[in-house]
């Protein structure tokens, strides 16, 4: 009886005892998969296209659709690509459109992305799930700021 019962609680000890899985770290949320645009939007409104419209809230869906399937792929190396997806808007356009490379800022609610031969942007991280990426862009012209939304999901 005494064998069983210690037996017994054995079990119970070593059924309680789980393992618990680390969190993915950010890096590992943003590396993890191939991100694609969902949603956008900019505010204030602002001329996006040089057309002389402004675009303010859903900019996403003011886009060509040629530019919704696009991907951004952020690799463990710190490299990044901005790739055209399944449709170009123009042929003669490459695959990649803008490639170069990612670093988190201090404290991983910002990311800096350096464009090859082009500059760079930040990205302030809003959210970063395994499923979500929402970020905002900030940019100064003539005088006056404005942001950029950005969501993305797989």
């Amino acid at each position: 009886m005494k064998k069983s019962l210690l037996s017994v609680l054995l079990l119970v000890i070593c059924l309680s005892c789980k393992e618990e899985n680390p969190a993915p770290s950010k890096a590992d949320l943003l590396t993890g998969k191939v991100w694609k645009w969902a949603a956008g939007s900019i505010s204030p409104a602002y001329d996006i296209f040089g057309i002389g419209v402004l675009v303010g809230d859903d900019y996403f869906t003011r886009v060509p659709e040629c530019w919704r399937d696009d991907r951004w792929t952020f690799s463990t190396a710190k490299k990044f690509t901005h790739d055209e997806g399944a449709s170009r808007c123009n042929i003669g356009d490459p695959q990649i459109y803008i490639q170069g490379t990612w670093a988190f800022e201090p404290g991983e609610n910002s990311i800096r992305i350096t464009k090859d031969g082009s500059g760079e942007f930040v990205w302030t991280v809003n959210e970063l799930t395994s499923t979500s990426l929402v970020v905002a862009e900030t940019f100064k012209e003539n005088g006056k700021t404005y942001t950029i939304n950005y969501s993305f999901g797989h």
